[in-house]
């Protein structure tokens, strides 16, 4: 008869993407994860295979945290420019808090690994793909609120955006937040 799992799993995962997103994939060892997860390997290997796939799941459940608590404006049904400029321009104020200076788990992911592992490429991909349909929302709902061009290249602008998220996830590690700032604004000023 198999043993019932005597923790939840969803917390511990939870706790292993902490532990990700602050060391990275490949500084993070199986010792570290037991501490944090409170659970030892043999469970770890039992629930989640090896630290590749805890890994994965762990870049998942980043996508439903960030869903909850980061995009949340963004993905409301009206949400247009002013949305967008007000979650920019919040984002860049905030990066500079301890609690926020980790950057984003994925963008740190990208330039970790790069395309070296295709499974994880597939989930860093998969994440973006969400970002950058979010954004094609946002930048048509802005067209028809008549807050930005109708002649707006929505798919050129989405990536173009979802490059300065990038870029303002890596730029807020070490950039003030003046900088930040001028960053978003320049970023801003070239649709409107």
């Amino acid at each position: 008869m198999p043993r019932s799992k005597s923790y939840d799993e969803n917390m511990v995962l939870e706790h292993a993407m902490h532990v990700f997103w602050s060391k990275g994939y490949k500084a993070t060892s199986v010792r570290m994860l037991e501490k944090e997860m409170g659970i030892n390997q043999f469970s770890i290997y039992s629930s989640f295979i090896n630290k590749k796939k805890l890994f994965i799941k762990s870049i998942r459940k980043y996508g439903e945290h960030v869903r909850q608590n980061v995009y949340n404006i963004l993905l409301q049904e009206n949400s247009g420019m002013k949305e967008l400029e007000f979650f920019l321009l919040n984002t860049a104020q905030k990066k500079r808090e301890p609690a926020t200076s980790r950057g984003c788990l994925v963008v740190n992911t990208a330039a970790e690994l790069g395309g070296s592992d295709d499974e994880i490429t597939s989930e860093v991909n998969g994440y973006f793909n969400f970002i950058r349909d979010m954004l094609k929302k946002v930048l048509q709902t802005a067209v028809e609120k008549g807050e930005i061009s109708p002649d707006t290249d929505i798919e050129k602008q989405s990536a173009f955006f979802l490059g300065v998220m990038q870029g303002l996830s890596v730029a807020s590690k070490t950039m003030d937040p003046d900088q930040l700032n001028d960053f978003v604004s320049i970023a801003l000023k070239q649709i409107k």
